[in-house]
């Protein structure tokens, strides 16, 4: 069973997104997991926009109970 939240920032690229999420996991204990490796690891994306040039993530891919445990058991064996 989960104990900690999954929260998850998504936005246009260089917005700070990065920048603000490692200061969340510094104040707050939490881990910080970049979107786009993770995205890329258990293939959660839904396509490409060619004009903002990134990848578009399939956020319920990534909230999906299986691929939230397999990155449970795997932090927890780090």
């Amino acid at each position: 069973m989960r104990k900690e939240p999954n929260i998850i920032i998504t936005g246009t690229p260089g917005v700070g997104k990065t920048a603000h999420c490692e200061q969340l996991a510094t104040n707050t204990g939490l881990t910080h997991i970049p979107i786009n490796q993770f995205a890329e690891e258990h293939d959660c994306y839904d396509g490409r926009d060619e004009e903002l040039g990134s990848w578009i993530v399939d956020e319920d891919k990534v909230v999906s109970p299986d691929r939230i445990l397999s990155l449970e058991i795997s932090n927890e064996t780090n």
